[in-house]
C-alpha cells in the first residue's frame, strides 16, 4: 500500500472483503483481458495483496465509484485493474470491470 489516501485504503479494504465473502462480480471483458494477458485469478489476488496503488478514477455511469487497483502479478507483470463498487440487498459487492 505505497501510495494511498484514507478513502483509497477504505475502497481497497472493501474490495478485499468483498473478494473474502465471495461478494464480487468479474464481468466477461475483465475474464477476456486476463486471458488475453496470460493472467489468472491468482495474479488478480496478488495486486490485491499487496498493491502500489489505489486511486479514484470517479464514477461509472450509475454513479457507482470507480476505483483502480494496480500492482505486481505473480509472474512480475505490471497490473492495473478497474473496479467498481456496488451495494445490493445483502451489502457491498465489488465489480471488476477491466483488467490492463
Amino acid at each position: 500500500m505505497r501510495s494511498m489516501d484514507a478513502k483509497a485504503r477504505k475502497a481497497l479494504a472493501t474490495i478485499r472483503e468483498c473478494v473474502e465473502d465471495g461478494r464480487y462480480l468479474v464481468l466477461p471483458h475483465f475474464r477476456k483481458r486476463m486471458a488475453r494477458r496470460g493472467l489468472v485469478w491468482p495474479d488478480m489476488l496478488a495486486v490485491l495483496d499487496d498493491p502500489d496503488g489505489v486511486r479514484s478514477d470517479g464514477r461509472d455511469d450509475w454513479s457507482r465509484p470507480k476505483w483502480v487497483v494496480n500492482g505486481t502479478a505473480t509472474d512480475g507483470l505490471d497490473v492495473e485493474m478497474v473496479c467498481i463498487l456496488d451495494v445490493d440487498d445483502d451489502g457491498d459487492m465489488t465489480v471488476f470491470i477491466t483488467v490492463y
